[in-house]
């Protein structure tokens, strides 16, 4: 399973040793403060949340550009997602300190909180993301929106209403796609989602041909082992 993190020291020696560290800029390689680039797996846990907070100094301290701007929105939703208590709460504060409501910042925290409420109340969490679909409809952020109708999706769908998420679900998946490239991590786990909503509604095939193919890029770019081609091979078993 997924480590808590130390055992990777090895994997970011070498990857620093390849100059893959301080110089890191753009929405295309958060997934390197985020994952093992040697081994692909999912930092958690300390070091996650400590690489998390280095990488937001270094956007933070760097010359504005809109890569900078991308990876720092991403690096604010990550760190919710990972620490629900207090660094979670005092980074989103720091990073929406001043911004307008429509601001892409404010945007990304509130939908990053609205994932951390999901866990435990998926209808408080809707009340969130609905009192921001008008602002979300305004946003030009292709990442955002994906973000929010992912969102929509999985919180729909944990409500029992996956007739309602599909459309979600699409919209993310085309996004993801769009923003990230279509084996990148958050295309197929929006993927993997949508193919869930579908079997939902019935449409069997459709779902384990989504998934068949989710699998098969996971397995291509991260390998067998991996949770997430892991996660994706119990979806498809259990949809029949």
């Amino acid at each position: 399973g997924p480590s808590a993190g130390f055992a990777h020291v090895d994997c970011l020696a070498e990857m620093a040793a390849r100059d893959q560290w301080i110089t890191i800029v753009g929405r295309d390689r958060l997934n390197r403060w985020t994952s093992c680039a040697t081994c692909c797996e999912a930092f958690n846990g300390a070091l996650r949340i400590e690489l998390t907070r280095r990488w937001w100094r270094h956007a933070r301290d760097a010359p504005d550009s809109d890569a900078q701007r991308q990876a720092l929105l991403k690096t604010v939703h990550v760190l919710i997602l990972v620490d629900e208590g207090d660094a979670a709460a005092g980074l989103a504060d720091e990073a929406t300190h001043g911004l307008a409501r429509d601001d892409l910042g404010v945007l990304t925290v509130e939908i990053g909180r609205a994932s951390v409420v999901n866990r435990t109340n998926p209808a408080a969490a809707l009340e969130i993301l609905t009192a921001l679909q008008a602002r979300i409809g305004r946003c030009e952020s292709a990442y955002v929106r994906s973000a929010f109708a992912y969102g929509m999706a999985l919180v729909l769908r944990c409500l029992g209403r996956s007739r309602e998420a599909r459309p979600f679900a699409a919209e993310s998946v085309e996004l993801a796609r769009s923003v990230d490239g279509p084996e990148s991590s958050t295309a197929l786990t929006s993927g993997r989602l949508h193919a869930l909503v579908l079997a939902d509604v019935g449409r069997v095939q459709e779902a384990r041909a989504e998934l068949s193919a989710v699998l098969a890029a996971q397995t291509r770019v991260l390998g067998a082992d991996h949770p997430n081609s892991r996660d994706t091979k119990a979806a498809l078993d259990r949809v029949s």
